[in-house]
């Protein structure tokens, strides 16, 4: 099978690009795989493909002026009126950087794309995706939604919509009501992202340190609880160590020093080496989404999260894996913090050791079987029109190869 992952942003840190990189490195052993990134935005990826995985990117956005990264007759006059002028294609709330170059460059690659399978891997992509993609090939949506609001317009048009956890695929079917049981209605399938794969530094969980990783969205939970446990004759000793993007970090700054917690937190932002972060680490607060969660895990590193669904509870198993408490009580994520600080450190230790167990569940091998039958599944089910579709398909592909959109 050929099969190319599209994604806004390839080069940045993050649990999508990670995936979708790790994902495509280990089906690219026995498919052809391409990852597209619309935008690029560094000079290299942070985190590079694996073998036979073909990185394209559209359009450049690491100077002052958007650049087309493709043969172009173009002018730099032309270029610059084109960035000005809003996106027709992608709802400027979901992608704000996205203009009339954007839709230029990302309509041709659509239309010209040689492939079995076209994952979208960012729901502001959706719409191009619906309106230009190649006839035949089939479309799966790998979406964030995990219970919370209506799902992404667009969402029941692909032929499949992949979630995380079972728990989102059941709250997805019920969100797309009707259309979910119907005969048209898109495929909805529960696969995890992959765990890190290979060697992984793991914690002794003896340092005195909790991580709170990803983009903490309730950073000031996570602050407010291990203000309240950090006293306790439990909490002498503890740190609490902030990494990645979050809250403008002059207000966290100021809301540590209205605890007075200047000597005990540490806000660090991104780190380009999470696995050496998570080693150092005893347990992690996620008191939002799940970033970072199966990372902890590959390092036997326990968390303390919010229980509702679309978080890290749709991973963390309760008083296996780590502790759950209810969502906004940040008084029980106190107390959950407190109770992996006791000096006998038994029930971090125990959970610790579960989470490095449990990770296998996220084994990439699994990851790669399941996202391999499933597309299997797809193109078979598509054949007839795939192949009603392919001389105007290699046509388009034709016109690629010499910069000149098809007609």
């Amino acid at each position: 099978m050929r099969i190319v992952f599209l994604l806004s942003r390839a080069d940045e840190p993050g649990d999508v690009p990670r995936a979708v990189l790790t994902r495509a490195s280990h089906l690219a052993a026995r498919h052809g795989v391409e990852v597209v990134s619309v935008f690029r935005t560094r000079d290299r990826p942070h985190t590079a493909p694996g073998p036979g995985v073909a990185l394209r990117h559209l359009v450049d956005r690491t100077g002052p002026v958007p650049v087309p990264l493709r043969p172009t007759a173009l002018t730099d006059r032309a270029r610059q009126q084109l960035a000005v002028v809003p996106s027709a294609l992608v709802d400027p709330a979901l992608e704000p950087e996205s203009d009339a170059l954007t839709d230029t460059e990302l309509a041709l690659a659509l239309r010209t794309l040689d492939t079995d399978v076209l994952v979208t891997a960012s729901p502001a992509l959706l719409r191009a995706a619906a309106d230009h993609a190649p006839a035949g090939a089939v479309r799966i949506h790998e979406s964030p939604w995990a219970g919370e609001g209506e799902p992404p317009p667009g969402t029941g048009e692909c032929d499949a919509v992949v979630v995380r956890t079972e728990g989102a695929r059941r709250r997805l079917a019920a969100a797309l009501g009707a259309a979910a049981r119907g005969p048209s209605a898109p495929t909805t399938a529960a696969i995890p992202y992959p765990a890190p794969r290979g060697f992984r530094p793991r914690s002794s969980r003896t340092a005195r340190t909790a991580v709170l990783a990803g983009p903490p969205a309730r950073a000031d939970h996570a602050l407010a609880a291990f203000a309240a446990a950090a006293p306790s004759p439990a909490g002498s000793g503890w740190r609490l160590r902030v990494l990645g993007d979050g809250p403008e970090p002059p207000r966290l700054r100021r809301r540590v020093a209205e605890l007075g917690l200047y000597e005990r937190v540490e806000l660090l932002g991104p780190s380009p080496h999470m696995a050496a972060e998570w080693a150092k680490a005893s347990f992690a607060v996620l008191p939002s989404g799940s970033a970072g969660v199966l990372e902890a895990y590959a390092a036997g590193v326990p968390a303390v999260a919010y229980d509702e669904g679309g978080g890290a509870a749709d991973v963390v198993r309760d008083g296996v894996d780590g502790l759950l408490v209810p969502p906004d009580d940040v008084d029980a994520l106190a107390g959950a913090m407190a109770r992996l600080m006791a000096a006998d450190a038994e029930l971090l230790h125990r959970l610790g050791a579960h989470a490095l167990a449990g990770a296998a569940r996220f084994a990439p091998e699994g990851v790669t079987r399941a996202w391999e039958k499933l597309c299997a599944e797809l193109v078979a089910a598509r054949a007839p029109a795939r192949q009603a579709a392919e001389p105007g398909r290699r046509r388009a592909a034709g016109a690629a190869r010499v910069g000149v959109p098809p007609r």
